[in-house]
């Protein structure tokens, strides 16, 4: 069987920096708020002195006075991103991009290699990617998802782990809890009130004791641990992982009021969702369609990612004036959320609005969650007309 190669690109954001900007390379660095918030990803040089992701910018600054604390640039993140995963499909079309610094490669079919020529393709990617782009990647070899993604992160910066087909229950048993992907840091402390401090105790406890703590997730849980993961490669590159939505109108519609609050549910609809998955996007792209079929549309990104419904709102009527140039009723609006990253708070540790912002939109979504879509809802929201004939949901595939 043809392994799977999982790659992490190391310290990702702090990296990227230091191979733009060459005096940034050997100091400590992080990205994040310099008088405000947290950092978002700290170089080698930084965490050897004490500072990690997620720390209050304040308190790594204690630590590491001699720290250089540089905003996000995340268009050039992007950019990098998509060089590392080009040079990627150069040795296999089968690449998947799961998230801006970390995908898989899957070899099959495309090289009749050994396992010792899999390893050399690898490292000589490896080479070329940090002599070109001065970044360096940890890999993970193995037979499925899972565990090639654990085993690229045990041996980080620029570690290269290979688990041989056999021993991927033996490897996985053996790790502390923590490694285990999917489980954080609350539900493992609870997990070890109940004697689970490695991997392997989960399928020692079985499903009754663990499903109080993991639910419906208990059987998926318990094969990830023996090692089992029989997920494919997703062939989707990055812009393609998006969220959104879209409405048919049951009448045509010639209200622009109308249209934004519309827009406006859909845009509170996905940053729902995107919140509950820990998500957050960059890239809010807006279609409409005329009642002639005609098609337009436009995209406008924030300068770092959010998933508050508060950040996006102010594109909307801008995007729609944009887009809306006939004299003409529309058939159907769309949103779709691009750019999709991992949910963080970078900026806003100390920034009290937008805590209270955050803490608002998490108790609203529980009440939603509980009583009934809408039951607490915008003010924009009342007295809205629009009926939609057709509504269609796009799927995310992590």
């Amino acid at each position: 069987m043809t392994p799977l190669v999982h790659l992490d690109a190391d310290a990702f954001f702090a990296s990227v920096e230091q191979s733009a900007d060459p005096r940034l390379r050997g100091i400590p660095i992080a990205v994040g708020g310099r008088k405000r918030g947290i950092i978002a990803s700290a170089s080698y040089q930084a965490r050897q002195l004490g500072v990690y992701t997620p720390m209050p910018t304040q308190r790594a600054l204690q630590l590491c006075p001699e720290l250089v604390v540089v905003p996000g640039n995340f268009e050039m993140y992007e950019q990098f991103s998509d060089w590392i995963f080009d040079m990627c499909e150069d040795l296999t079309p089968l690449v998947e991009r799961s998230s801006i610094d970390e995908g898989y490669m899957d070899f099959s079919g495309t090289w009749n290699l050994n396992q010792e020529g899999l390893i050399t393709t690898v490292q000589k990617l490896d080479k070329e990617i940090h002599s070109w782009l001065k970044i360096t990647l940890s890999e993970g070899m193995a037979t499925n998802k899972v565990v090639s993604a654990v085993a690229s992160k045990l041996h980080k910066p620029n570690g290269f782990l290979v688990v041989p087909e056999g021993s991927e229950a033996e490897f996985m048993g053996a790790l502390p809890l923590s490694r285990m992907p999917g489980i954080g840091p609350k539900t493992t402390e609870a997990l070890r009130s109940i004697g689970a401090r490695r991997i392997e105790d989960l399928t020692t406890l079985g499903v009754e004791r663990l499903h109080p703590f993991l639910g419906k997730t208990t059987d998926s849980f318990l094969q990830l641990a023996r090692g089992i993961d029989d997920r494919r490669i997703v062939l989707e590159r990055e812009p393609a992982k998006s969220y959104g939505q879209q409405n048919t109108f049951a009448q045509d519609i010639g209200d622009e009021e109308e249209i934004i609050k519309c827009l406006k549910t859909m845009v509170d609809d996905e940053m729902i969702r995107m919140r509950d998955e820990g998500k957050q996007a960059r890239t809010l792209n807006i279609k409409i369609r005329y009642t002639d079929m005609e098609e337009t549309e436009t995209s406008r990104s924030l300068y770092e990612p959010s998933n508050l419904e508060n950040d996006f709102y102010p594109f909307v009527a801008p995007m729609l004036k944009k887009l809306w140039q006939r004299r003409v009723h529309l058939r159907l609006a769309a949103v779709r959320f691009t750019r999709i990253y991992d949910a963080y708070e970078q900026l806003e540790f100390f920034d009290r609005k937008r805590q209270r912002l955050r803490k608002l939109n998490h108790v609203v979504d529980q009440i939603n969650e509980t009583y009934g879509q809408y039951t607490v809802q915008r003010a924009y929201r009342l007295g809205m007309q629009i009926r939609s004939g057709t509504q269609h949901r796009t799927p995310f595939h992590p």
